[in-house]
């Protein structure tokens, strides 16, 4: 395994809705608030953004959602990529449960297509593509990333699994990211099958 590394300067964001969601899965998984547990974990600025509702449509630092899920995921404990992809499929049933729901569970290389067209509604940064490379089986291309985390990565990898599931295809799954800008590659790929 090449060594990955993290590149986090605190202009790229995210929408809240990452968070949101984040928060609400270590609070089942914990059966209490986070919040409150978090507050020696995080930086002044994370802790401000847990102290508070964090809005769907707020924009949140890259840098900051990934110390957030970071501490999420020690005081959740388990091994940290396996947590944060824990945390990336609830995020997804979170999210898709609602607008999406009807979408999602018909048409799974639609969905990653109009999700890859609506990379700018959800983070500022980089750009996303969705090639369908068999009747099963897709690639979604992230690239131009000027920050990036393997913790995003690790929480997206979950976010691609939640989704399949979502969308009820049949299995079983195989989500990998085969590349990855953390690693020094020009982009991160994940394949879906």
């Amino acid at each position: 395994m090449r060594e990955r590394r993290e590149h986090l300067v605190g202009k790229a964001a995210v929408k809240g809705t990452m968070v949101t969601a984040h928060l609400a899965w270590a609070q089942d998984a914990l059966r209490t608030d986070p919040a409150p547990r978090l507050a020696g974990r995080l930086s002044p600025e994370a802790a401000a953004i847990v102290s508070h509702a964090v809005l769907a449509t707020d924009w949140v630092k890259l840098k900051v959602l990934c110390e957030i899920d970071s501490a999420l995921a020690a005081l959740v404990g388990g091994a940290p990529e396996e947590t944060l992809r824990r945390m990336g499929r609830h995020s997804a049933e979170k999210n898709l449960a609602g607008v999406y729901r009807n979408f999602v569970e018909d048409e799974p290389h639609r969905f990653f297509e109009k999700m890859a067209l609506l990379h700018g509604r959800f983070q500022n940064f980089g750009s996303t593509r969705y090639e369908r490379i068999a009747d099963r089986a897709g690639r979604i291309s992230v690239e131009g990333y000027e920050e990036y985390s393997p913790v995003f990565c690790a929480s997206a990898l979950g976010y691609y699994e939640g989704a399949l599931v979502m969308m009820k295809v049949p299995g079983p799954l195989k989500v990998a990211e085969t590349t990855c800008q953390c690693a020094g590659d020009p982009a991160c790929w994940f394949d879906l099958a």
